[in-house]
């Protein structure tokens, strides 16, 4: 069976229906399927597959499988290298900070401890229960919030509280380093009308909406595919800080699904997502996932039952 399995993959690449990684250099190509050569590949697939592999090199030191894996890890650094080049050749990224950290771990490759992780590592804080406990307190006053108070903040003060809660977004775990999320911030009456027909009054009516997407391009051979779950993953990560620095900061959020199972759900949700994405330019690419609506509330509603932590284990 095994062997009716490797003929049957041979004669799929023969064909070209399975790519497979060129022998010859492969630094030179992406390290995913289709493995293109990295020349072709934008600029934000560049960047993600920079930091995939630059996040991979220094992970391998935490697994203790740099040196038993060193020409595994030696193909990504050549990989970094050449995407680098391909940036200078573009007149590209010469101050990014990704790239500058991408740079430092190439530069660092030959003794990754004492020349990259020591110097930038911090001491551990220590543990402390009471600030667990402080943190439980604090989440249970979040509640989705759906009706905001008469007065509101201007303009320029929800531009700088979306710049706020996009920092907090940034700052949150991701797969592979991808950092894959997209904003849009929205602020004006009309491009909040393009939701009518998709979403409820408490969104359309929130003085400050957030549009969360993700770059769908960054997840390399799975950037097509349905199932590839840590998109959205990714998405929840980004979302719940957000909501959690607003909530800090008094502020009230919502939640509102904005994937596709809803949008083509209906054939007047694909036509309201086909006219919200061509006005508000969101490229093809862009999974949406989720609408925060932002606000100060006019109240914060009743707290709902939550199961028990035992309930909970399983």
């Amino acid at each position: 069976m095994r062997l009716i399995k490797s003929k049957v993959k041979a004669l799929l690449v023969n064909c070209g229906i399975i790519k497979r990684m060129p022998t010859e250099q492969p630094h030179k190509y992406s390290s995913f399927s289709p493995y293109s050569p990295l020349e072709l590949l934008s600029e934000p697939e560049l960047l993600s597959l920079m930091r995939h592999e630059a996040h991979r090199i220094e992970k391998s030191m935490y697994n203790d499988i740099f040196e038993s894996k060193h020409g595994y890890y030696l193909e990504k650094a050549k990989r970094l290298d050449c995407i680098f080049d391909v940036f200078e050749s573009r007149a590209l990224y010469e101050t990014e900070p990704t790239v500058l950290w991408a740079k430092e771990i190439r530069e660092a490759f030959s003794d990754l401890e004492s020349s990259f992780i020591a110097p930038n590592s911090k001491k551990s804080k220590g543990f402390d229960q009471s600030k667990l406990t402080e943190f439980v307190s604090q989440i249970k006053d979040r509640r989705s919030v759906r009706v905001w108070a008469d007065k509101q903040l201007d303009k320029s003060e929800w531009l700088s509280v979306a710049d706020s809660m996009i920092d907090c977004a940034r700052w949150s775990p991701c797969s592979g380093n991808r950092q894959p999320w997209r904003f849009k911030v929205i602020t004006e009456y009309h491009d909040k009308m393009l939701l009518e027909k998709l979403k409820e009054e408490h969104c359309i009516s929130a003085p400050l909406l957030i549009f969360i997407g993700m770059d769908r391009r960054v997840y390399g051979s799975l950037s097509n595919k349905d199932y590839e779950t840590a998109l959205f993953v990714d998405a929840g990560a980004a979302i719940m800080n957000m909501i959690v620095g607003a909530n800090q900061a008094g502020l009230g959020t919502c939640w509102n699904h904005f994937g596709k199972d809803l949008i083509e759900s209906r054939e007047v949700n694909k036509i309201a997502y086909s006219n919200f994405s061509k006005e508000l330019k969101i490229e093809d690419h862009i999974e949406p996932v989720a609408i925060l609506a932002v606000g100060l509330p006019k109240y914060i509603p009743p707290t709902p039952a939550r199961m028990t932590i035992e309930s909970l284990k399983m």
